[in-house]
């Protein structure tokens, strides 16, 4: 009988706990339920999250697929985790105890060798061992606990640098002893043994060990070579194509429009598949800061992108006839993935900080320096008041570029007051954004339009809808979209610095991809004498959109 004081269980919560006992008494994985019910990995993992501010409950379809899934009615599922492991468990003649010892049992004999010594009991519980995985060779141990870049609790090792837990296992173990736990009582009779045990049993047959701080094991995800994520991206889109194509009889327009409406659940499994093997898990929703949560639906929070919006006074310009490029920048955000993200749960800090040599990203406080350049546009975009205001990462260092030796001085560099910053890394999105440009190159060999489409559906849906939209419920990152698009706008007035270093004349910056200029860009070249604007449709090239003629200082 439910106890006057405790609070019942959701729907939600007495379905996930079933899930989650089912999967534990039969052996099976997330992506095993996956496969079966027809989602991606990443969207299950997402359902079964108990994180706060979870948008990807599961529904009623889902829930049928499941019961389907495991040969249970779906109300059976529905009546908990004890019901349903029972049902499922009757239904193969046996019990669920029979069922937990006899995987148990298995995964022992799996992961001891025939040959393996009898070790020496130490008194402490042995963790179950598993497939053996390389030795992550830049994992050290920290003199003194540190919070972990993912979870914030304590660690005590390191991860390239970052404290970090090395698995999510030990984030979630880290969380369970922050909380205090009841002692667990000990059932009698077997029918109650039964009803525990998927409550209670939990083994992971892909786990492996390595040392620990103590000498004892730790247990840790296994990694598979990086190199396949990319490769295994590029067969993911190209497959999706194929079997466009085939589903429309070849009717190209019609797979097209096809590709385009899936390409905000293809990115997210795309992103599943290339991150597998990775050493950091997406967090898919953190805990958030005020200054990236809307006030209301139609304002925006209090971010400021630096998007560019410039055109160059004509006074300045030298006299005579100009012939003005229109130079469209290919690719903008699909470039602009690769950038300094966040890991976990933003942080905040007082004053200046060095997140280049902290290796953190996140957004800053700043009072920016006075822009007094007429030849070039300001970094912080089309801003019309003065003061301090909030921006992002690749904002933050294009200003303190522009105001290093190199880039002559052009400003004071901005005055850090306050932060909110995570560990971070340029690598996160890297693989999806490699297995995109690949076949993006490709499609773009083959004049494939239908393809070409495809790519660019997927990561310009991919960056809008990661912030905060109702196409894009498993994905909730306001900061990677306002740091990416802040990277595109960034790496725009970087080509215009370029130009200008180079000697051409800057007419007009808009946007992520607008850069028009004067002069000669073709043969222009760096400062190492390479070419400056190859021209063509790569993502390291531009094209010529469009040609216009000025006149400056004509009295007509």
């Amino acid at each position: 009988m439910l106890n006057a004081l405790e609070t019942p269980k959701s729907t939600l919560e007495v379905l996930r706990g079933a899930v989650e006992a089912l999967l534990t008494v039969t052996g099976q994985r997330q992506n095993e339920l996956a496969d079966g019910i027809g989602l991606s990995a990443y969207a299950v993992s997402r359902r079964q999250s108990r994180r706060e501010g979870s948008r990807s409950p599961w529904t009623f379809d889902e829930a049928d697929a499941i019961a389907r899934h495991f040969g249970i009615p779906t109300l059976t599922l529905l009546a908990g985790a004890e019901v349903a492991c029972e049902a499922y468990a009757s239904s193969r003649g046996s019990t669920v105890t029979r069922l937990v010892a006899d995987r148990t049992e298995e995964l022992a004999t799996v992961a001891e060798p025939e040959s393996a010594a009898v070790p020496v009991s130490t008194g402490e519980p042995e963790p179950h061992s598993g497939e053996s995985a390389p030795e992550p060779t830049d994992v050290t141990e920290l003199p003194s606990s540190a919070p972990c870049v993912l979870c914030g609790l304590p660690a005590t090792t390191a991860l390239e640098g970052f404290p970090q837990h090395v698995s999510a296992d030990e984030c979630a173990a880290a969380a369970g002893a922050a909380q205090p736990q009841e002692s667990p009582t000990t059932p009698d009779g077997d029918q109650e043994a039964d009803r525990q045990a998927p409550a209670t049993a939990h083994t992971e047959p892909d786990v492996s060990q390595r040392p620990g701080p103590s000498g004892g094991k730790r247990r840790v995800r296994p990694h598979q070579e990086r190199t396949d994520t990319k490769d295994a991206g590029v067969a993911f889109l190209r497959r999706n194509i194929h079997d466009a194509l085939e589903q429309h009889s070849g009717d190209l327009e019609a797979a097209q429009a096809f590709l385009v409406r899936k390409a905000i659940p293809h990115a997210m499994e795309l992103l599943d598949l290339t991150r597998r093997g990775g050493r950091y898990d997406v967090v898919a929703f953190p805990f958030l800061p005020d200054i990236l949560r809307k006030p209301t639906k139609d304002k925006p929070d209090q971010i400021w992108e630096a998007r560019p919006k410039w055109s160059r006074a004509w006074e300045s310009l030298p006299s005579g006839a100009h012939q003005v490029d229109e130079l469209d920048i290919n690719g903008s955000y699909l470039s602009a993935l690769k950038t300094h993200l966040p890991l976990g749960e933003l942080t905040h800090s007082e004053g200046p900080i060095d997140t280049i040599k902290l290796r953190r990203s996140g957004f800053h406080y700043v009072t920016p320096g006075e822009w007094t350049h007429e030849h070039l546009p300001n970094p912080l975009g089309a801003r019309d008041e003065d003061g301090p205001l909030w921006i992002g990462e690749p904002t933050l260092r294009q200003l303190n570029r522009a105001a290093s030796e190199k880039y002559g001085r052009l400003c004071e560099p901005p005055q850090i007051h306050e932060s909110w910053t995570s560990g971070s890394t340029e690598h996160l999105l890297e693989y999806a954004r490699a297995a995109l440009a690949e076949v993006r190159a490709e499609a773009i060999a083959n004049d494939d339009k239908m393809a070409e489409e495809y790519v660019k559906a997927m990561y310009s849906k991919l960056v809008s809808t990661m912030g905060d939209s109702n196409f894009n419920r498993d994905l909730h990152r306001p900061d990677w979209m306002h740091i990416i698009r802040s990277a595109a706008f960034s790496n725009l007035w970087e080509k215009a610095f370029k130009a200008n270093a180079a000697g051409l004349h800057v007419v007009r910056v808009s946007g992520t991809d607008e850069l028009h200029l004067i002069g000669d860009w073709r043969s222009a070249t760096g400062a190492q004498g390479r070419q400056l604007f190859p021209e063509g449709r790569g993502l390291t090239e531009v094209k010529l959109k469009n040609q216009r003629t000025i006149t400056i200082g004509s009295e007509a």
